[in-house]
């Protein structure tokens, strides 16, 4: 007889299960018709009680009308409260109605789980870990301690993986060979395949379209990552990069494979180029993951949601790391999820590599162990039988140890380096830098609300990775967050399936990287560390939509009432994909421009001068206070090792040198002129306008001397 939990005493004396009527499990395999089977007149009537089904109308109309009067710049908070109230009332009287059939989860009881190891591998692996952990010095990647590294890895994984039934790996050599002997490619599509891979390149096109011009410019961060690949491509293979405050590697060795084998240029568009792959390599499992939660359909909703979601393609897109936070999130998410739901091992092991991995992507993701804990213990928390909870428990160990192989050279580093390492957090969380307020719990809770507001209210004031002060999602996709919050809730009363709680504490958790900005509050919210938090927010306004909708299609008594279903619910997406376009292609793309200084213009003025009768070393940009970083300008005219800065009282040293001369001078730096025409009186100046006021420059040129 199976032990009951705790959870089971409380949900026998709330009894919630009469709350809903059961609608069966959706596998995620199973077909359309399967997801969308209608059901007859007769439940119909008695699912909704009348024959319009009203409330679940009019509750996601409410929620839509709520949030457009949250839209910038004429907000209207009162009514916007009022109506989201509406809604929520609705939408909780339609469940007692039963009108109302949320979406559920495809999960299964866990099967027994192999919690056996190979303790020969094993035993080698130990001391392979203190052996890399050893020669990881220096911070520095050599030859031997990556292939000691490596056996470390494949050590592990012989004493822990666990082949598939069947498996022979002679066989799939011989079927290797084979393939590089004759290669063909066999490619199967039906219509579900055409329209995931139209969904997936409908993400694509937003993450890869303009990608060279919006955002145009490079800041002086983005000029430190330059610096950083560069010293990769001369040789130095750092395992973390210090400089600006520390930084993970990832995308600088992704930049750097980019330059050297497929012959990228070392600048901005590069940079983003990065992010845009990686993000697109998170967009698989974005889907999978909602397959792993719902339905096939809640994967490809997950995905054409996140694929056009404003807050994830401007922090892709800015070139920096840090849409590898959610990228990460999506894929320890879901090797995770299918671990605890499958009891297979392996999946534990490709939980813990990503874990690891992701580690070494951007500071914010530190926080996915306590996410993977939580996780593991709400599963163990709603399991009845011993046995389920101790193959989490085995399976949380297996995470733990590959997550420490993966992340071996960053614990190095860490352990020689602990200041440098912890810098961004400490100077975040402490006085370190700044002194803290003298009521912090305060401060901890204003900024829990302002991060947990952030998808309907306000993402902050940091103009180049957001439009400020505007919500962080789209009307659409915050209107059906609302409804999906709401709904995952009241099913997590109903059912007690783990899923759904740690879906909502998943928000919070994954939000701390932000909300622990102590010391400094005003950088709360902000959209890049609030960004692994975006993947169960987009599943959640999946869940939200999918509920609507489903629940409208099973209720349409005939076809034209699907075509009608259908179409209004192909309007929203495109009205949610209109915003998100207008919001990065035309509002970021302005805000930022105005933000940020042309040395895109400057570079192209000074590559002109260096290809014809100048050269790098004769190129100077006057060097002046809260004006353009002079090392920009020289990367946009192809000399990102050099700083074309001279600052106008060393004017005088450029006299020495003959040969033509080029000076790029801020336009109202008029002192800064008069210096140049004393020095050189046959020298003369042109004006560069700029569409932009106040970003005028004038290039001032100096014949050579003979």
């Amino acid at each position: 007889m199976e032990e009951p939990s705790v959870l089971d005493y409380v949900k026998e004396k709330l009894k919630p299960k009469n709350w809903f009527k059961k609608v069966e499990a959706i596998e995620p395999q199973e077909d359309i018709e399967g997801e969308l089977e209608e059901i007859s007149e007769e439940e119909s009537e008695e699912l909704s009680g009348t024959s319009f089904p009203w409330r679940l109308v009019l509750a996601p109309f409410f929620a839509l009308f709520a949030q457009r009067l949250l839209e910038p710049p004429n907000r209207n908070v009162p009514w916007a409260i009022i109506l989201y109230t509406a809604a929520l009332g609705l939408l909780i009287l339609g469940v007692f109605k039963k009108e109302w059939l949320p979406p559920q989860f495809s999960l299964e009881e866990s099967p027994a789980m192999d919690m056996k190891f190979k303790p020969i591998p094993f035993l080698f692996c130990l001391p392979l870990m203190l052996l890399t952990f050893l020669t990881m010095s220096h911070n520095t990647f050599t030859a031997l301690n990556v292939f000691i590294w490596l056996l470390t890895i494949i050590t592990a994984l012989l004493a822990f993986w666990r082949p598939e039934p069947g498996f022979v790996m002679r066989d799939v050599l011989r079927k290797i060979f084979d393939y590089l002997r004759k290669p063909f490619l066999n490619i199967h599509l039906d219509w579900w395949n055409l329209l995931v891979a139209a969904v997936f390149l409908v993400g694509a096109w937003f993450h890869l379209s303009q990608l060279s011009s919006v955002p145009l410019e490079m800041t002086s961060d983005h000029i430190e990552k330059i610096l950083n690949i560069e010293e990769i491509l001369n040789g130095k293979y750092s395992i973390f990069m210090p400089t600006n405050a520390g930084r993970e590697v990832i995308q600088f060795y992704m930049a750097a494979m980019l330059i050297k084998w497929f012959g990228a240029g070392i600048g901005f568009t590069t940079l983003k180029l990065t992010m845009a792959i990686a993000f697109l390599i998170g967009q698989v499992f974005v889907y999978k993951l909602g397959k792993e939660l719902g339905n096939r359909w809640t994967g490809l909703l997950a995905m054409l949601f996140m694929g056009y979601a404003q807050w994830i393609n401007i922090i892709a897109r800015v070139g920096l790391r840090l849409v590898l936070y959610p990228v990460f999130v999506a894929i320890v998410l879901y090797f995770l999820v299918k671990a605890l739901r499958t009891s297979k091992r392996n999946y534990f092991i490709i939980t813990g590599i990503m874990l690891g991995l992701g580690l070494n992507g951007y500071s914010a993701f530190r926080i996915m162990p306590l996410v993977v804990f939580v996780a593991i213990l709400l599963y163990v928390f709603h399991q009845k039988t011993k046995q389920t909870r101790k193959q989490a428990w085995w399976g949380l160990g297996v995470v733990t140890i590959f997550a420490i192989v993966l992340a071996l050279p960053l614990l190095r580093y860490a352990y020689e380096y602990p200041t440098e390492i912890a810098l961004r957090t400490v100077t975040r969380m402490t006085s370190a830098e700044v002194p803290l307020a003298d009521n912090v719990a305060a401060v901890f809770f204003q900024n829990c609300w302002n991060a947990l507001s952030m998808p309907f209210w306000k993402d902050g004031n940091t103009w180049f990775i957001s439009v400020t002060d505007r919500p962080g999602l789209d009307v659409v996709t915050a209107a059906f967050y609302f409804i999906g919050l709401a709904i995952v809730f009241i099913r997590w009363l109903k059912d007690r399936k783990w899923l759904d709680l740690f879906l909502l504490l998943s928000i919070p958790l994954l939000m701390l990287p932000s909300i622990m900005a102590l010391a400094f509050p005003n950088e709360n919210p902000s959209p890049s560390r609030l960004g692994g938090a975006a993947v169960p927010i987009i599943i959640i306004a999946v869940v939200g939509f999918q509920s609507v909708f489903g629940s409208l299609w099973q209720q349409s008594k005939g076809n034209f009432g699907k075509v009608v279903i259908s179409i209004f619910a192909a309007f929203l997406v495109f009205v949610s994909a209109r915003q998100n376009y207008d919001i990065v292609f035309n509002q970021y793309r302005i805000s930022y421009a105005n933000a940020t200084w042309n040395t895109k213009e400057m570079g192209e003025v000074c590559k002109d001068f260096i290809d014809s009768v100048g050269t790098p070393e004769t190129c100077y940009v006057s060097g002046l206070a809260y004006w353009a970083d002079t090392r920009l300008v020289a990367v946009q005219a192809g000399y990102p090792d050099k700083d074309f800065a001279l600052w106008p009282e060393h004017y005088a040293d450029s006299l020495s040198n003959p040969n033509a001369k080029l000076f790029i001078v801020k336009a109202d730096a008029t002192d800064d002129l008069a210096k140049l025409k004393q020095l050189y009186p046959n020298g003369f100046g042109t004006l560069h306008k700029s569409s932009i006021e106040g970003r005028d420059f004038i290039a001032f040129f100096v014949p050579p001397m003979y």
